[in-house]
């Protein structure tokens, strides 16, 4: 059994970060999105998630971020994948939804791509 330890540290009204630690798949995915939700509902700007820690991340966690992504962009805020392992960055990469990891490095926020758009509509059954 795979397991996730999700740590939330607030800092003013506007930020948060989410420590995440350990592996995230169909099992561990519905705490990360718990945890990242539970940010979202309380936060006004920005989302850190820090991923330095995840050695695994498979299209359950994708979803996750991706759902996210676009519901923090809906609300006028944005999430942040920040410091992805290799492993990570592979699954983001070959998803073509990399730009959720290449705003953290860059600084800025950049919006999912209509790539990353179509993923989730597949994923979830809807259309986009």
């Amino acid at each position: 059994m795979t397991s996730i330890r999700a740590t939330t540290f607030y800092g003013s009204g506007s930020r948060a970060t989410v420590f995440l630690v350990g592996e995230i798949d169909a099992d561990t995915a519905p705490a990360v999105g718990a945890a990242v939700e539970n940010c979202l509902r309380r936060v006004t700007a920005v989302v850190d998630i820090e991923m330095t820690g995840v050695s695994f991340c498979d299209a359950s966690g994708l979803n996750v971020f991706l759902a996210a992504a676009l519901d923090a962009a809906a609300g006028g805020r944005r999430i942040r994948l920040r410091h992805a392992t290799p492993a990570v960055r592979r699954l983001f990469d070959l998803t073509g939804t990399a730009s959720l990891l290449d705003a953290a490095r860059n600084g800025a926020s950049v919006p999912p791509s209509s790539s990353a758009r179509r993923y989730i509509a597949g994923a979830t059954g809807g259309s986009g």
